[in-house]
């Protein structure tokens, strides 16, 4: 498994813990606390205030290039389900 910078850490935490609730820029804009940004009752709201949004964006495609975040049917972001299913046929 790709060992994830906090950055990272921190959108998979987000998108697990609101799946399908933000577009890859509105997760940026929530995460630096920008004023375009409506909603600042998340708890993450501004947390990465010191990072770009670019940068924050960037970190989130290369999440869905390498398969840890995908777009649902709306462009929103959700978690990817995980593999360890052991259900076997036998």
């Amino acid at each position: 498994m790709t060992q994830l910078i906090p950055l990272q850490q921190a959108i998979l935490g987000v998108v697990r813990g609101y799946p399908g609730q933000f577009t890859r820029s509105g997760l940026a804009k929530m995460l630096v606390g920008a004023k375009s940004w409506q909603d600042t009752s998340f708890p993450e709201y501004g947390r990465y205030s010191h990072h770009r949004r670019k940068d924050v964006g960037y970190q989130v495609e290369i999440m869905l290039q390498q398969g840890q975040l995908q777009l649902d049917g709306r462009g929103c972001l959700i978690p990817i389900a995980p593999d360890n299913d052991d259900r076997s046929g036998g």
